[in-house]
């Protein structure tokens, strides 16, 4: 499209936005550090903010935890994709805006005492006119529950178990309520905490350990283009980054809440803008992949054609297409040379349904169609409905330990690696596999945290390795 075009696209946009009014947020105009239109709500602030060449980022801000819930940023291409955009962006702040109270959530060991306590909560408030909300859960169902509550606050008789569940809930702020305010009911003492919890969450700088990957040598000259997909429990996070070499030229993050084909095109596009000599773009998202089409039906994509879409907007470009543990654990293999064998699963929280991907001496296993690693197709027997087990850790870690004994017996890695919110312990997984199997072939097992560096530089591991196996011409 003509620059000159793509300009007066922006302006009419701008112009439309300050017309959009409604009762659930009042609009207005900023200028200064940037061009902005912010909506803002009593729970949230979505803001579209302008800048050069034509790029516009758009955000919602949840005001009670300062946790972005959206967050994307792509180029101007035409008005009718942008105005969609918007009223995501708007949909996600009504979401939010239905919820206005502060959500609590009380927890001891059966939820007995905390329940008579979170009912004098409620009293107090709205005496106080304090905005919360305040319901008490055993602590065998916190795994179940608690991502649904804006705060979680542990009784003083189960107060070991706070890291754990720190652990578990690393979106939600967990403070343990003093012995003195929980044995006289202080009502008053609960409201300076949580006041103070949130106050200190929300100004708490995040410390990521990278595992090394720049220290890696890339001899593969092209420009790539790696994007990762990880879905969790409330989003749908889309990371990317552009590798020469060692080297990572530019990256960004996009937050939503479900998966869109386009979403693909505003990457790319955003990519080009500021590496205009990308000549690769490798893909990796949950699902089905083959042959460049994805199947995630919970999201729409049924078989969808997604290198095809892509090739005929880019015929320019060369595209590839994976599923993301096969990404993770390519990721992982190469970040190691410990093994010549590794099995990874991926159970994101509050679901049954995992993945896994394995490598063996290096070549990754695909298996018929890439079926290989869909370990919802396994006929395990659950102790219970396997929906309901994969919303408490007890459940979850009987879903981990019965698919991965599944994996021992058929591949016997020579490690395993995972990710689950709910089993926050190696050991304990390692206990739960030997119900299965001779704790002789069960080989060392760890806990992977970072998924966003394996994702994207093993989906780059990927394409090299098809674009140097690729028939020469």
């Amino acid at each position: 499209m003509d620059e000159f075009l793509k300009e007066i696209y922006v302006a009419v946009f701008k112009k439309w936005l300050t017309f959009q009014k409604s009762e659930e947020y009042t609009i207005s105009e900023e200028t200064s550090p940037e061009e902005a239109i912010v909506l803002t709500s009593d729970v949230t602030i979505g803001k579209i903010v302008f800048h050069d060449q034509c790029v516009m980022e758009l955000s919602v801000t949840n005001k009670k935890t300062d946790q972005i819930e959206y967050y994307l940023h792509f180029r101007m291409q035409t008005l009718k994709h942008a105005v969609c955009l918007f009223r995501e962006m708007v949909s996600t702040m009504s979401t939010f805006n239905e919820q206005k109270t502060v959500k609590v959530l009380l927890s001891c060991t059966s939820g007995l005492t905390t329940g008579f306590f979170a009912d004098q909560l409620n009293t107090a408030a709205k005496a106080m006119h304090k905005d919360y909300s305040f319901e008490a859960v055993a602590y065998n169902e916190l795994a179940n529950v608690g991502t649904d509550y804006n705060i979680i606050l542990l009784a003083p008789q189960i107060s070991y178990q706070e890291a754990r569940v720190r652990l578990i809930f690393d979106r939600t702020p967990v403070t343990t309520i003093p012995s003195i305010a929980f044995a006289k009911y202080d009502c008053d003492a609960v409201f300076k905490l949580i006041e103070k919890t949130l106050f200190e969450d929300e100004n708490k700088k995040e410390s990521v350990n990278l595992p090394g990957v720049l220290r890696l040598s890339i001899n593969h000259p092209d420009q790539i283009l790696a994007i990762g997909i990880i879905k969790t429990a409330h989003h749908v996070h889309l990371h990317y980054r552009v590798y020469e070499k060692q080297n990572i030229l530019t990256y960004g993050d996009i937050i939503k809440h479900a998966i869109a084909l386009v979403d693909f095109n505003d990457i790319i596009n955003m990519a080009l803008m500021k590496c205009p000599h990308i000549k690769h773009v490798a893909i990796a998202a949950p699902g089905i992949m083959a042959c460049g089409h994805m199947t995630l039906l919970g999201h729409g994509f049924d078989h969808v054609d997604v290198v095809g879409y892509l090739k005929g907007l880019h015929p320019s470009l060369t595209f590839s297409l994976d599923n993301d543990v096969n990404a993770i654990v390519s990721g992982l293999y190469a970040l190691q040379d410990n093994v010549d064998s590794l099995s990874f699963m991926f159970l994101p929280r509050g679901s049954y349904v995992g993945g896994v991907g394995s490598i063996y001496k290096g070549q990754l296993i695909k298996g018929l169609k890439n079926v290989a690693g869909e370990v919802q197709y396994m006929p395990i027997a659950y102790s219970d409905d396997p929906e309901k087990l994969g919303k408490s850790e007890e459940g979850s870690k009987e879903i981990l330990a019965k698919t991965l004994a599944g994996v021992i017996s058929v591949l016997g890695p020579e490690e395993i690696a995972y990710y689950c919110s709910n089993v926050p312990c190696e050991d304990e997984l390692y206990h739960a596999i030997k119900n299965y199997v001779p704790e002789e072939y069960i080989p060392p097992i760890k806990k992977i945290e970072n998924l966003k560096e394996y994702i994207l530089f093993g989906e780059m591991i990927q394409i090299i390795m098809r674009l140097e196996n690729a028939p020469k011409n």
